[in-house]
């Protein structure tokens, strides 16, 4: 099967809207040219997702030991995971063999391997430092990831397009809006704190990305809930 960078922008076009700006790049200038190259074998979707968990489990192994080659080495390895997360998905739109099952494992998948990323690197942090509060900082990181997704899906039951709506309504979005800057990039899409994650990984900033990540999580959620709660249209 013949596949073009042009015929995957158009199967990846819904999934661009979604992705920040990191996710666009990867999808459409790494990703889209291993699946070009795996679309010619028999490899299925869940083959590669499973090769995605498996590449994340043995980076965050890595990260684990603290040692700055360990580190290097593991950012790399989960950065690559996530370029199979999209290959995966990608395979099964040109194949058209999308299904429930085959999305859910993804969602698990993913859930599991930022967790266990998260455990790590709090674990090596501590290893490096010595210092207890730095379990203090993953759980806060931990619970404001969590808070993201629960908070993301009770709007989305709620009402479909609220979280869009207010989204759009954001004064700094509406500002980039009219310099030309697509408001996607602005949102905190997966692919955007992962990269956070993968670059200070490799920069051997543990301590500092968990300080990061516990802010930058429990804001984001808290922002949302806040914006929506005051939404006077809420259908609630």
């Amino acid at each position: 099967m013949k596949v073009t960078r042009a015929k995957l922008d158009r199967i990846n076009a819904v999934k661009y809207q979604k992705n920040g700006i990191i996710g666009v790049f990867t999808r459409r200038y790494i990703s889209s040219n291993i699946t070009k190259f795996l679309i010619k074998t028999n490899i299925t979707p869940n083959q590669v997702t499973f090769g995605s968990l498996f590449i994340a489990i043995l980076g965050c192994v890595l990260i684990a030991f603290a040692q700055p080659i360990h580190l290097i080495i593991g950012g790399f390895l989960i950065f690559l995971s996530k370029i199979l997360d999209g290959i995966d998905g990608e395979i099964a739109r040109i194949r058209d063999i999308e299904t429930k099952r085959g999305a859910w494992l993804d969602g698990v998948s993913d859930r599991f391997k930022e967790n266990l990323l998260l455990l790590v690197i709090t674990h090596a942090s501590f290893i490096q430092t010595g210092k207890p509060l730095v379990w203090l900082y993953g759980f806060i990181a931990a619970l404001g990831l969590h808070m993201i997704a629960i908070t993301l899906e009770h709007t989305g039951q709620m009402n479909k397009e609220a979280l869009g709506s207010v989204h759009s309504s954001f004064w700094l979005v509406r500002f980039l809006n009219k310099i030309g800057i697509k408001s996607q990039y602005v949102a905190l899409q997966a692919d955007t704190y992962l990269f956070i994650i993968y670059v200070l990984v490799i920069l051997n900033k543990l301590e500092l990305l968990l300080i990061l990540l516990s802010f930058i999580f429990n804001f984001y959620w808290l922002a949302i809930s806040i914006l929506i709660f005051r939404r006077k249209n809420n259908d609630t």
